[in-house]
């Protein structure tokens, strides 16, 4: 019985006895020692990990906050950079429109400037004289190479002018405005025609802007025309157009109370009275060039003469 195990067992029915082996004693120390070993490691790791977990965790809310503060931080910069960038864009178009008016008044003063000094007889005597000496030698052919390539004539046939070029009380702002050009009257979709020989610097087709859908024309010997609120333009950038092509239709586009043309006559950067070229002909040819006394037509008419005979040749 030595290397056995006797394990009595007494209940109701009586008393049993068991024998165990030694080794099989050992064996269930093992197992129990084995368990506790795992249960104590299981709960040791278990409690290690949920350690480790939560200070993961608590470093993650850290940077998580961290994160969220740099981002407000960031919000509160971005914010106030629009609020900055929308500060300076209305300062910059209150002073855009500052300059514009005054640049307009400038024209305006500069054009009024050339009528005082003509009716107190500064220039008379000068344009007179020299205009005289040219167009004694100006030929019929060259007139008509003139009334090519300078603006001349109506944009529109059968028209009448609603809105003179000068100062004005603006139809829609109701704020007295210098007018840079003529409104001429136009059902909608009227042709628009070129009125001189040109190359098209600026097209635009859509309805944005106080002009709306615009056609630029850059004609010879620096002179310049300009068609506004059209309903359509027929043109792109770059075409070269011949004298009476259409350009674009007629409309209301843009800053427009009614559908009309707003035509205006530029020559070196000066805005010239559109009323004078629409006026000039053939039959006429002579006047203008003492009615648009900002333009240096003494030096003009001789390159224009200069020029037709070196085509001619």
């Amino acid at each position: 019985m030595k290397n056995r195990l006797i394990i009595t067992v007494t209940d109701v029915h009586g008393t049993r006895a068991f024998n165990v082996h030694q080794i099989a004693k050992k064996l269930i120390v093992f197992i129990i020692l084995f368990v506790i070993l795992i249960i104590g490691g299981g709960s040791w790791f278990i409690n290690n990990l949920s350690d480790r977990i939560e200070t993961i965790k608590i470093q993650k809310e850290k940077e998580l906050d961290k994160k969220e503060q740099e981002i407000e931080l960031k919000e509160s910069e971005i914010n106030s950079l629009n609020e900055k960038e929308q500060k300076l864009q209305a300062q910059n178009k209150f002073y855009s429109m500052q300059i514009k008016s005054k640049v307009e008044d400038i024209d305006a003063l500069s054009s009024k400037l050339d009528d005082i000094e003509a009716m107190i007889g500064l220039k008379d005597e000068k344009i007179e004289q020299l205009t005289k000496e040219t167009l004694d030698s100006i030929s019929d052919n060259t007139k008509y190479f003139t009334l090519l390539t300078i603006p001349n004539g109506s944009p529109i046939q059968n028209t009448r002018v609603t809105s003179a070029y000068g100062y004005r009380i603006h139809p829609i702002t109701r704020k007295k405005k210098f007018h840079r050009g003529i409104d001429l009257e136009a059902k909608m979709r009227t042709p628009i025609k070129a009125t001189a020989n040109g190359v098209v610097v600026y097209v635009r087709s859509k309805d944005r802007g106080d002009f709306g859908r615009v056609v630029k024309l850059q004609h010879s010997f620096g002179f310049m025309t300009i068609y506004a609120h059209l309903n359509q333009t027929d043109v792109k950038l770059g075409d070269v157009i011949r004298k009476g092509q259409v350009v674009g239709l007629s409309g209301n586009s843009g800053r427009s109370n009614g559908p009309h043309l707003h035509y205006e006559v530029r020559y070196g950067g000066k805005i010239l009275d559109p009323k004078d070229f629409i006026k000039w002909n053939f039959k006429n040819y002579d006047k203008i060039f003492t009615k648009q006394r900002r333009v240096k037509w003494e030096s003009l008419v001789r390159l224009i003469s200069e020029q037709h005979k070196m085509v001619l040749q």
